[in-house]
């Protein structure tokens, strides 16, 4: 009894863990943006549950080569994935407001029965069918690349490595990514809600709320690409 009381203690652990570490800056910079690139209840929920399995995915793979494979990591794999990081939260920030001046739409001349030539706004459904496609994975990615960055790996594996057995550890980093999932559902409904609201004040406010993501994203790109937190 006392030792199942112990591993549910260490589960517990692993989910609260999960739950704190999905509120990591860079975490929050990453979700945000990728949900501003297309804002909608939806599109945010789609796009953080989906960096959530890639984060998840990428520990799970860490995890088994440390504790059953017993493969050494490399030290500067970490300190290599957060430069990355900064990059693509510098790339992400630029692509929102690409979308700002853009977003994905065409100006047509044409006429209808009238003979007077006139223009307006048009969206393409394939395209931009295609574009939601290449935007949710484009999360999942990021996500694998933050799930090998920073503490993530440290906090997941060091209480992992002390059990006797592997399996056990392997138990509690899925159990900590599973609290890591369930912290992005619940961001991704907030930031879905942000969303939907600015877009009910009309299409300059959410392009403000939107630009401000964009801009915090690159500037805290900026922050980690230039190694000033390592």
């Amino acid at each position: 009894m006392d030792a199942s009381n112990h591993i549910l203690g260490v589960l517990a652990l692993a989910f609260s863990l999960g739950l704190v570490h999905a509120l990591d800056a860079d975490h929050l910079m990453a979700v945000a943006t990728l949900s501003g690139s297309r804002p909608g209840f939806k599109q945010s929920l789609g796009f953080c549950s989906r960096w959530a399995m890639g984060h998840g995915s990428a520990l799970l793979l860490i995890s088994l080569s440390v504790l059953v494979l017993q493969w050494a990591i490399p030290v500067s794999l970490s300190h290599v994935a957060e430069q990355l990081v900064g990059l693509v939260l510098i790339l992400l920030g630029l692509l929102v407001f690409r979308d700002i001046v853009a977003w994905h739409m065409h100006l047509h001349a044409h006429t209808h029965n009238e003979p007077s030539l006139h223009a307006h706004w048009h969206r393409h459904d394939r395209a931009e069918i295609r574009q939601a496609h290449e935007h949710q994975h484009r999360a999942t990615l990021v996500g694998l690349l933050h799930g090998a960055a920073g503490s993530a790996p440290l906090l997941a594996l060091l209480p992992a490595g002390r059990f006797a057995s592997p399996w056990t550890g392997m138990a509690y980093v899925l159990v900590f990514g599973l609290g890591v999932f369930t912290a992005m559902l619940i961001i991704g409904g907030l930031l879905g809600r942000l969303f939907v609201l600015t877009q009910t004040q009309g299409k300059r406010v959410s392009d403000v709320v939107r630009g401000a993501i964009a801009s915090g994203s690159i500037i805290y790109g900026a922050y980690l690409l230039g190694g000033v937190n390592a």
